[in-house]
């Protein structure tokens, strides 16, 4: 009978079966963090390397990242056209995939849309790890407000806007939310792109606590936080969802900017204060 190895996964839901898929990967993590006497900036390939994984390639390839066996260890490429930060990302992530149940069988593994289970905690992973919480929680509450405290904080832990924006709504104290905007057309306009105009549109939400419905590609309204962030304003202001809601957000603090070639808009949403001011 072949004997198949239990990953760590498996190894530690067995010993603690009350943990969730996602609190088991973030132990895992904990421990990955520990043997390495990590400090943020974290050295991700030292990281990877603890896992088996002996190089990072950068190539020219369609996907963020695969991993693959090499000789007798483990080789990840990253997408060279990508920034240093998500690349970082990337390498624990696919650092993650070690972790997890069925990776002594199969070994390779190419990171794409739309995402796995398996991929889900990856990113779970990647975010622990590139982003240790035991560092950037108290990190996050001596921050300043808004995307201001995220730009000082993606500099200290060399990790993108975007997923340390994600970070700071994940472990905020309280509802948190994070936007992502971009110019393009509507679903139902494809293949008439010639004569209809593109415009802002959500791209996708993530939060923290209850929201409000906010349907997928409906565009900003003219004038809005995030079309004035758009244009080059650095928004930080209390306003309202606007049209992006399908019911009323009441009152929120919105900080809002333009980041990337793309032109992509990021706005990190927040219950405004009672007194209406800057929290």
């Amino acid at each position: 009978m072949k004997n198949i190895q239990l990953s760590l996964f498996e190894q530690l839901s067995r010993v603690e079966p009350a943990l969730s898929d996602e609190d088991v990967v973030r132990r895992l993590c904990e421990d990955l963090l520990d043997e390495s006497d990590a400090r943020p900036p974290v050295n991700a390939t030292l990281l990877a390397s603890l896992r088996g994984i002996a190089r990072v390639e950068r190539r020219l390839q369609p996907w963020a990242g695969v991993l693959a066996p090499d000789g007798d260890g483990l080789v990840v490429g990253v997408r060279a056209t990508d920034g240093v930060e998500r690349q970082r990302f990337t390498i624990l992530h696919e650092a993650g995939h070690t972790l997890l149940p069925g990776f002594a069988e199969s070994r390779q593994y190419r990171c794409d849309r739309p995402k796995s289970r398996d991929e889900e905690l990856c990113d779970i992973a990647a975010s622990e790890l590139l982003l240790p919480r035991r560092f950037f929680l108290p990190d996050l509450r001596d921050a300043p407000p808004g995307l201001d405290g995220v730009e000082e904080l993606a500099s200290v832990y060399r990790a993108s806007i975007e997923a340390t924006a994600l970070r700071a709504v994940d472990l905020d104290a309280g509802r948190a939310m994070l936007l992502v905007l971009r110019v393009t057309h509507k679903p139902s306009e494809r293949g008439h792109e010639d004569t209809c105009e593109p415009k802002l549109r959500l791209s996708w939400a993530h939060g923290k606590g209850q929201w409000p419905y906010l349907p997928k590609a409906k565009s900003a309204d003219d004038g809005s936080p995030f079309m004035r962030a758009h244009d080059g304003e650095l928004v930080d202001e209390v306003g309202t969802l606007g049209d992006l809601a399908g019911g009323d957000s009441g009152r929120v603090m919105i900080s809002a900017r333009r980041y990337g070639n793309d032109g992509r808009v990021l706005a990190l949403v927040r219950p405004a204060p009672a007194s209406g001011g800057t929290p």
